[in-house]
């Protein structure tokens, strides 16, 4: 599969719902239980901080394939150096490198953004999630239990870090 990776600009929040929308809707592999509008999206786009990274990767067509996120945890000087990673690759593109390649974007630039560590949330039962992001070497560091309560019942999720190098 071919495909570039890019920051996110407004633009792109139509192909951004086209792949997370479906993802939300399978309803197995994030707590998110809601559809995005483009206008949500668009709104989120906005909300980046500064320090915030937001990358797509499109394929020949310019379709979404990818998506990755860093927002940092606290505005405070004590928390400057974490952040929490979101990654979402459309449900007819895994496992095709799509995450790999969005993760050394992603890594770099949240290297140059002053990062130290970051943080990843995932389902405990969605294990293509934590073993794609112990492929790109976070570690477990625990498990929330009964983190969330989705569609009549709690879901455990694990807690993930990686140091930035």
């Amino acid at each position: 599969m071919e495909f570039s990776i890019r920051k996110v600009i407004e633009t792109d929040a139509a192909t951004i719902i086209a792949l997370l929308n479906p993802t939300i809707q399978a309803g197995i592999y994030t707590v998110m239980d809601e559809p995005f509008s483009v206008s949500d999206q668009i709104e989120f786009i906005r909300s980046i901080p500064p320090r915030g990274i937001y990358h797509i990767a499109l394929d020949h067509n310019q379709k979404a394939v990818g998506i990755q996120d860093v927002i940092p945890i606290s505005s405070s000087i004590v928390f400057k150096h974490l952040g929490e990673i979101s990654t979402f690759v459309a449900l007819d593109s895994q496992r095709q490198g799509v995450g790999q390649h969005l993760s050394e974007a992603t890594f770099k630039a949240a290297k140059d953004q002053g990062f130290l560590k970051l943080r990843a949330t995932v389902r405990a039962d969605n294990l293509l999630a934590f073993s794609f992001y112990q492929s790109q070497g976070f570690e477990m560091i625990g498990v929330a239990k009964k983190h969330a309560f989705l569609h009549g019942k709690y879901i455990d999720e694990i807690l993930l870090e990686k140091f930035i190098k």
